[in-house]
């Protein structure tokens, strides 16, 4: 598009359909007009290039370039653009004024040069001019007199439409995407982008010829994409040399290989320059489904492991004479290498050498599109069709863009990579089948501990000082978490298996349920820390102890607790956002949470850490001052024992207080011991221990009556009572 030192866009411009797989490297000649003749030489025109998505007519980026002589009357103007794998986004800290209207953009070839890009119907330099559009409907209206026609539609104003990809006879089989050709060119031509496993015109041939490779596990564990390397042999020229990327998938030791092209031979590259020979043949011939597992002797093996000292010494081409001895040597070698050859050796044990380029160097054109300090690898150094990213330890998703790092980890983060789309419950890895049995598992438990919990402190005499009413809370909030924490897992499988599909409500399910869980375990381990702290502070006053006073004091306290608990939990929701992955075909819905900066991510970590580490503390320091406190007092009121027997004493007769402390910390540490010493999740291999340790945060909550009620003889006494009393009425009713 023209446009003049006001951003005002000119209607003199040019549209092109540009299908990367089709067009890439062709040159395109595009004629621009000035408005006037002769041209206003006090304007200053310029060039501006916008690309959007076709499909979705969505802004993605665009280009300035200047004219260089203004003067002049024509002038030649040459550029190659470089398409960024992401759109544009919206420059926060824009100086540039774009309104209600407009978001401000960078040029993707100017880093300090910015513009407004206006909505439908808005134009100028800050997006307040105001026009009518004539555009058809399903059309975007850039300027009044410039429409973007969706895919099938053509015209001024995308008002015609294309019947060539709506043809029976034209239309692209096997869902193939049908792209019409411009239709300046040819109205009656169309291209079709194939899905992986077919080709052709229309998409009508099944790629039939499938490689299945079988890597071990130490190759697994080694390396996460394949290289795959086609050779195709020329008489008088160089040979063809094709590569493809492919992801291993995780829980999957074997890679498919869809030969879409003639080849005679066909390497794996694990590591950089760690090759394996997968095929070689002298002729080429149609394979059927090949099926087999990597070995080493397979490997292709560097020169300088094959040669002795004095041979390596040898200058290049004294030392390459010596190449077709050593297959021959070599009675298991299949094939070598060195900086500029790849050898094979064939059947009279000689080998075959070709040039191979070791050094291509496969990091997206220099644009780095992975996030985290990932590798970046394409399979094609200038016409690239896939790229893919090698992620670092603790990060993952399709850019590497999100990580495992933190005290807390979310379920999400733990289990969604185990869960295969697409398939049955049956179908899914043990680590699954595991989780859904101890789920199960605990909502059943954890039902029962809730409910004879309430029924026992819902007694007035359980409920005679402070500590009553904070088990009674602390036994509903059981009750509630245990449901969060069951319908958390369900919704997380049944949306990864793509039976939950509804976005509203997984949106919903993904701002609330994690801040819910968090706020429920905070709590309930606060208020196992205020039955420590006021059974301490009964032991330190002793006959001064205030019982009324305390059941007026905990209504206040578990009031101010759940209040204080909420508030710092409150930028989790917000933060919080679905975002779509799209990794090795399979499309997960990820919840994440991204904190807009440094700060708010320093604050989350430290609420997690008080939230953790306070109770932990509190509960460890009550149990020690119980112990010494009544030990100490009984020391010296009989003078005659040691110590250290009031201690056992104490610790027999205080075991009902301190067994509920030492559970809680003996839990803590275990949850603190698997966090830490596992650090993050480098990956879903390291999942297990994570797993246990996300498990282990609900126990204190399932365990109220067990560490609470059965070891004190006043609660088991009201809890028979309540027992009795529900018999006799069932009796009564019978």
């Amino acid at each position: 598009m023209l446009i003049d030192d006001q951003e005002t866009i000119y209607p003199y411009h040019e549209q092109i359909t540009f299908v990367p797989k089709r067009d890439c490297q062709k040159k395109f000649n595009i004629y621009l007009l000035y408005p006037h003749r002769p041209k206003n030489l006090s304007s200053n025109y310029s060039i501006r290039i916008d690309i959007f998505n076709k499909i979705t007519l969505t802004y993605w980026a665009s280009w300035h370039l200047l004219i260089p002589f203004q003067f002049l009357p024509v002038n030649r103007i040459a550029t190659q653009l470089f398409i960024p794998t992401n759109t544009q986004k919206f420059e926060s800290s824009c100086s540039l004024s774009c309104g209600k209207h407009g978001r401000c953009m960078r040029y993707v070839n100017k880093n300090s040069s910015y513009f407004c890009q206006c909505d439908q119907g808005y134009s100028g330099r800050h997006c307040n001019i105001q026009h009518s559009c004539s555009c058809s409907s399903d059309s975007f209206c850039l300027t009044s007199s410039i429409c973007l026609c969706a895919m099938k539609k053509f015209g001024r104003n995308c008002s015609l439409t294309r019947s060539v990809c709506q043809s029976l006879n034209n239309s692209c089989e096997n869902n193939g995407l049908c792209i019409p050709v411009d239709d300046r060119i040819n109205i009656n031509d169309f291209t079709c982008l194939c899905k992986e496993n077919f080709y052709g015109k229309r998409c009508e041939n099944q790629i039939e010829d499938g490689i299945y490779i079988e890597l071990n596990e130490e190759m697994i564990q080694q390396v996460s994409i394949v290289f795959i390397h086609f050779i195709k042999a020329f008489d008088h020229s160089e040979h063809q040399h094709i590569t493809e990327i492919k992801k291993i998938k995780y829980g999957e030791n074997t890679i498919q290989i869809h030969v879409k092209q003639q080849f005679h031979i066909l390497f794996i590259e694990l590591l950089k320059s760690d090759y394996y020979l997968i095929i070689k043949q002298q002729t080429i011939q149609k394979l059927n489904q090949i099926q087999m597992k990597l070995s080493s002797n397979q490997q292709c093996v560097s020169i300088h492991e094959l040669m002795n000292s004095t041979l390596k010494s040898y200058t290049y081409l004294h030392r390459i004479k010596y190449y077709p001895l050593l297959c021959r040597q070599y009675k298991e070698l299949m094939c070598f290498y060195d900086e500029t050859y790849m050898c094979i050796c064939d059947l009279d044990r000689f080998s075959n050498c070709f040039i191979f380029n070791h050094s291509l160097t496969y990091d997206c054109q220099g644009h780095n599109y992975c996030e985290n300090n990932a590798q970046c690898f394409q399979d094609n150094p200038k016409c690239p069709v896939e790229s893919l990213c090698i992620c670092s330890d603790c990060y993952y998703g399709l850019r590497c863009q999100f990580t495992t790092e933190g005290f807390a980890l979310s379920l999400d983060y733990i289990l969604s990579y185990h869960i295969k789309p697409n398939l049955s419950f049956s179908q899914q890895p043990m680590i699954i089948k595991i989780s859904i049995g101890i789920t199960t598992i605990m909502f059943i438990l954890g039902l029962i501990n809730g409910i004879m919990s309430i029924l026992t402190f819902h007694m007035k005499k359980t409920r005679d000082v402070g500590c009553g009413y904070y088990l009674l809370v602390s036994s509903w909030i059981s009750i509630c978490l245990i449901i969060m924490l069951i319908i958390k897992f369900w919704q997380l499988l049944l949306t990864q298996m793509v039976i939950l599909t509804n976005r509203s409500f997984i949106n919903v399910n993904c701002i609330l349920l994690d801040m819910i869980i968090k706020i429920l375990i905070a709590f309930n381990d606060w208020l196992d820390t205020c039955v420590s702290i006021e059974r301490a502070m009964n032991v330190s006053k002793g006959v001064r102890f205030n019982k009324n006073k305390s059941k007026q004091m905990s209504k206040w306290v578990i009031l101010i607790i759940l209040t204080v608990t909420i508030l710092t939990h409150l930028h989790d929701p917000i933060h919080r956002q679905l975002i779509d992955d799209i990794d090795v075909d399979e499309k997960r819905i990820w919840c994440i949470v991204q904190y807009s900066s440094s700060s708010i991510s320093t604050w989350n970590s430290f609420i997690t850490f008080v939230h953790f580490l306070m109770p932990f503390l509190i509960n460890l320091l009550s149990i020690i001052f119980i112990i010494i406190s009544i030990a100490r007092s009984r020391s010296n009121l009989q003078t005659r024992l040691p110590f250290i027997d009031h201690l056992r004493s104490q610790l027999k007769q205080q075991k009902s207080h301190l067994i509920a402390s030492c559970v809680f910390i003996l839990i803590a540490l275990i949850r603190l011991f698997l966090s830490f010493t596992s650090g993050c999740m480098k990956s879903p291999n390291n999942s297990w221990l994570f797993l246990i340790a996300y498990f282990i945060s609900f126990l204190p909550s399932m365990m109220t009556f067990i560490v609470y009620i059965l070891p004190s003889k006043v609660y088991k006494k009201e809890f028979n009572t309540v027992v009795n009393r529900t018999v006799q009425r069932f009796r009564t009713v019978a």
